[in-house]
C-alpha cells in the first residue's frame, strides 16, 4: 500500500464480507509468517532450544494471537464506535483492520526470518498510518469523528492485541511445552 488512498478507494468498492478478506488477504499472510517463523527458528534458535515442540509453539502462537486479535478488534470497534459513526459494519470494521494490519503481517515475516533485524518491527506502525488513511473510505467519517474514531481504534487494538499475546502465549506455553 504505496498510494494509500487509492488503495482504500479500490478495497472500499470492493465491500467484500470478513471471511472473503480473511481467506484472500489475511490467511496467505499468516501462511508467510508461518513459513518465516519455521525458517527463522531453525536458522537462529540454538539447537538446544530448537524442537518440534518449540516450533509448534510459536507457529499456533503467531497464528491464533494474530487472527483472534484481528477479528477481537475489529468487532469491538464494530460494535463500540457504532454510535459514533450511526451504523455497525461489521465487514467494513474489519476489512479495514485486515488490511492495514498487511503492514504489520510482513514486517513480521521479515523480522520471523531474520531476528537479528528485530529493530525492524518498528515499521509495523506503518500499519497504524494505513489505518488512518482508511477510515474515511471504509467507516466513511472524517474530522473530529474520524480523530475519535482512529483514537479508540487504537486503544482497543492495543488492549485487545496484550492481551491475545498474554494469553495465548501462556495457555500456548504450557499446553504445548
Amino acid at each position: 500500500m504505496l498510494y494509500p488512498a487509492r488503495e482504500w478507494e479500490l478495497i472500499a468498492a470492493e465491500n467484500n464480507n470478513r471471511k472473503t478478506v480473511y481467506i484472500r488477504f489475511v490467511a496467505p499472510l499468516l501462511c508467510l509468517i508461518t513459513i518465516t517463523t519455521l525458517i527463522g527458528t531453525w536458522l537462529y534458535v540454538s539447537r538446544e532450544k530448537y524442537s518440534v515442540a518449540y516450533v509448534l509453539y510459536w507457529i499456533v502462537f503467531m497464528w491464533t494471537s494474530l487472527s483472534a486479535g484481528l477479528y477481537l478488534s475489529a468487532f469491538l470497534i464494530a460494535e463500540i464506535m457504532a454510535h459514533q459513526v450511526g451504523k455497525k459494519d461489521h465487514d467494513r470494521s474489519f476489512a479495514l483492520m485486515a488490511y492495514a494490519s498487511g503492514a504489520a503481517y510482513l514486517t513480521i515475516a521479515v523480522v520471523a526470518l531474520l531476528s537479528s533485524l528485530n529493530e525492524l518491527i518498528v515499521l509495523a506502525f506503518y500499519a497504524c498510518y494505513l489505518y488512518w488513511k482508511g477510515i474515511p473510505h471504509l467507516i466513511q467519517v472524517d474530522g473530529q469523528k474520524q480523530m475519535i474514531y482512529g483514537l479508540f481504534s487504537f486503544i482497543i487494538v492495543l488492549l485487545v492485541y496484550l492481551l491475545m499475546f498474554f494469553f495465548f502465549g501462556n495457555v500456548l506455553k504450557a499446553v504445548i511445552l
